[in-house]
C-alpha cells in the first residue's frame, strides 16, 4: 500500500513538473525566422555567392533557433533606394543595401569613393570594416552593420568613347553618390540618379550618355548589351553593407546572435570584397571578347590627367569637415596593412 501511494505520489510530482516545463522548452525550441531583402537577382554575384550561403550557414550554425529566409529580385520591395528603409520599417530584418542610396546618412563611407585611393574590393571592403567596428565611423546608430563593404572601382561605360576628364563636359552620367555627383558636375557633365534596374534602358533610350560602375554591377544589370564603351579609369569605388536593426539582433536567442557573429563582420565584408574582385576579373574578359565592346584601359599619361582634374575634390573632400580627414588617414593605414600582409 505505502509503495502505491508512494508511486501515485511521484507520478503526480512527474506530471505536475512536466506541465511546467513544457511551455518552456516550447519556447526555448521556438525558431526567430528573419527576412532577408535583396533588390539583387538570385543568381547575381554578392547575393547568390555571399548573401545566400551566408543565410544558411548561419542557419544551420544556430542550433535550431535561427531560421534566414533570402527574398531576392526585390519581393519585398523592389526600389533599390528603398532598402534600408524596408529594415528599419520591418518589413524585411536583413537587408543588402548600397550606402549612398540614403544621402546624408553614411556620409564617412564617402572615403571608399575618393578616386584612386583603394584599388580593390577587398582591400576596400576590409578597410572599411575595419573602421566601422572601431567605432570610427557615424550614421549607423540604431543599425547593426553584419557588414561594411566597398564596391570595386568604378569605371565609365557608355556609349561613346571618354578618355580625358573634359570628355564628360555636356554629357549625362549616372552616378551613385554624392562625391562622384561632385565629381561629375566638376568636370561639366550632369551627374543623373538612377536605380539599378533602369540604367540599362536608360542608356539605351538615351536618357544618359554613360554610367560610372564596377565590371560586376555591368555584368548583373546587362549595361554590356546596350554599351559599347568601357573605360577603365578607376574613379572611386561604392560603400555597401549588410544590414539589421539593432534592437531587432538583440531580441534574439544568444545561439542565433552568437550565430550571425560568427558568419559577420570582417569574415563577411572579406567575402563580399572578394567574390566582387573574381566577378570585376571574369566579367571584363567576357565583355573584351564580345567582339561588340572595346574595352580601353588609360595611358600613365591619361591617368595623370584624372588624378590631376579629380586630386582638388578630394582634397576639397578630406577639408570640408575636420572628422572626415581622420577617416581619410585611418582608411588609408588600414589599407597600407591589409597590402603589407598579402
Amino acid at each position: 500500500m505505502k509503495r502505491t501511494i508512494f508511486n501515485r505520489r511521484q507520478a503526480i510530482r512527474m506530471l505536475a513538473s512536466t506541465c511546467c516545463v513544457a511551455p518552456w522548452a516550447a519556447h526555448a525550441t521556438e525558431v526567430a525566422k528573419l527576412k532577408f531583402t535583396s533588390f539583387e537577382p538570385p543568381m547575381a554575384n554578392i547575393t547568390g555567392n555571399v548573401l545566400m550561403p551566408f543565410a544558411r550557414e548561419v542557419s544551420a550554425a544556430s542550433q535550431g533557433t535561427l531560421q534566414i529566409d533570402m527574398f531576392p529580385g526585390g519581393t519585398l520591395g523592389r526600389n533599390p533606394l528603398q532598402q534600408l528603409k524596408l529594415v528599419t520599417d520591418g518589413i524585411a530584418d536583413i537587408g543588402w543595401i548600397v550606402l549612398p542610396y540614403t544621402p546624408g546618412r553614411f556620409d564617412d563611407t564617402e572615403v571608399v569613393g575618393l578616386p584612386f585611393v583603394s584599388t580593390n574590393a577587398t582591400e576596400a571592403s576590409i578597410a572599411l570594416h575595419r573602421l566601422y567596428a572601431s567605432g570610427a565611423l557615424v550614421g549607423f546608430e540604431g543599425l547593426k552593420m553584419l557588414a561594411v563593404g566597398a564596391t570595386p572601382p568604378v569605371g565609365i561605360h557608355g556609349k561613346q568613347p571618354v578618355r580625358m576628364p573634359a570628355d564628360l563636359r555636356g554629357k549625362r552620367v549616372r552616378v551613385s553618390g554624392d562625391h562622384l555627383t561632385r565629381m561629375v558636375e566638376a568636370l561639366g557633365g550632369a551627374p543623373v540618379s538612377l536605380g539599378a534596374g533602369q540604367i540599362a534602358e536608360s542608356l539605351s533610350r538615351g536618357v544618359v550618355d554613360m554610367t560610372l560602375n564596377n565590371w560586376g554591377f555591368v555584368g548583373d544589370f546587362k549595361v554590356n548589351e546596350v554599351s559599347s564603351e568601357h573605360f577603365e579609369i578607376g574613379l572611386g569605388a561604392v560603400a555597401v553593407g549588410v544590414v539589421m536593426r539593432k534592437d531587432r539582433f538583440d531580441a534574439l536567442p544568444a545561439a542565433a546572435k552568437s550565430a550571425i557573429e560568427k558568419y559577420s563582420g570582417e569574415v563577411l565584408a572579406r567575402k563580399i570584397g572578394e567574390a566582387f574582385d573574381r566577378q570585376e576579373k571574369e566579367v571584363r574578359e567576357r565583355v573584351s571578347k564580345s567582339g561588340k565592346n572595346q574595352v580601353v584601359q588609360p595611358s600613365p599619361a591619361d591617368t595623370d590627367a584624372w588624378k590631376k582634374a579629380t586630386e582638388p575634390l578630394n582634397e576639397s573632400w578630406r577639408m570640408a569637415k575636420p572628422r572626415n580627414q581622420r577617416t581619410y588617414n585611418a582608411f588609408v593605414e588600414q589599407l597600407k596593412r591589409i597590402r603589407a600582409a598579402s
